[in-house]
């Protein structure tokens, strides 16, 4: 990988499909958002029964990574998660992502991971850096 290039695989731990140990989680992409409605095993708990708070920010992360363009990729420069209620495995959620400030070189982007009853899981945002995709 040459420097500030990022090269597109299939293999992303969250969403990569070709990734054997991956989540597999499927983004569909909207006019102004991102969003994606899964449930996790018991197989990503911290304390028993309850998903661990790593893999919900790990998860957030890759939703507002997920709203880049085909012209470009984003790189994480700082992200802060708040958590509000814990969520269960096998409980079923949506993410939502979404791009809060659009500057030239960077994004400040939001999302949001909610219970299908509306309770927040947790919300995030992040600095995302604006890289362009190596082509090689």
């Amino acid at each position: 990988m040459s420097e500030g290039k990022l090269k597109r695989d299939n293999f992303c731990f969250v969403c990569g499909k070709e990734n054997p140990r991956g989540m597999h989680l499927s983004f569909e992409k909207k006019e102004d958002c991102v969003t994606a409605r899964f449930s996790l095993p018991n197989y990503y708990q911290g304390y028993e029964n309850v998903i661990h708070g790593g893999i919900i920010s790990l998860i957030l992360d890759e939703a507002m990574a997920y709203l880049q363009s085909l012209e470009e990729r984003f790189l994480t420069g700082k992200i802060t998660v708040k958590f509000h209620s814990p969520l269960y495995a096998d409980e079923e959620v949506e993410v939502k992502a979404w791009i809060e400030s659009d500057r030239r070189k960077y994004k400040i982007t939001k999302a949001v991971m909610k219970k299908l009853n509306g309770k927040t899981v947790a919300e995030a945002e992040a600095l995302m850096f604006v890289l362009k995709e190596s082509k090689e």
